[in-house]
């Protein structure tokens, strides 16, 4: 019996740091793994925040009140609110895809296409200070709205008789 006691004690003893050994193994590849990840994840919100942006101005462009200054700060404005503090105005293109002499939102006619776009750099979103594995050197959103500008409407004072 007591020769059984002191082989169980043995392994016990040999095993002592194998989870120690196993841990300092597997932890790098974990650590890589879960970074990558929460790039990942920081890369699609600033995407949906891109395109929800480009949304935003493209509304504001198409009630035909603002000019394009004022929609490019209004998806400046609504990106620096949402944690994207590096964008600027010359990072967002408002142009009108039906007819270029109409550039200007409040100068458009109804249903004018625009197209709202924003590109930033991926280095100035990027939480974690590891290379990156993809290419990607910018992300990029555009969206199409239809100005919704009201059609004057002439409408006589004149009440009729017959």
């Amino acid at each position: 019996m007591a020769k059984r006691n002191l082989i169980g004690r043995r392994s016990r003893v040999a095993r002592r740091g194998v989870a120690a050994v196993e841990l300092a193994l597997l932890l790098p590849l974990l650590l890589v793994l879960i970074m990558g990840v929460w790039e990942l994840g920081r890369m699609v919100e600033v995407q949906q925040l891109l395109t929800n942006a480009c949304r935003e101005g493209g509304r504001q462009a198409s009630t035909g009140n603002k000019t394009i200054d004022q929609v490019k700060g209004d998806v400046v404005n609504y990106l620096q609110r949402n944690g994207i503090p590096s964008v600027s105005k010359n990072d967002v293109t408002v142009e009108n895809l039906t007819s270029s002499s109409r550039a200007e939102p409040k100068d458009a006619e109804q249903l004018d296409r625009f197209r709202i776009a924003v590109s930033i750099p991926v280095d100035s979103i990027r939480w974690i200070l590891l290379p990156r594995i993809s290419s990607t050197k910018t992300l990029a959103v555009s969206v199409d709205w239809y100005s919704m500008k009201d059609i004057p409407i002439a409408v006589s004072e004149t009440i009729p008789t017959e």
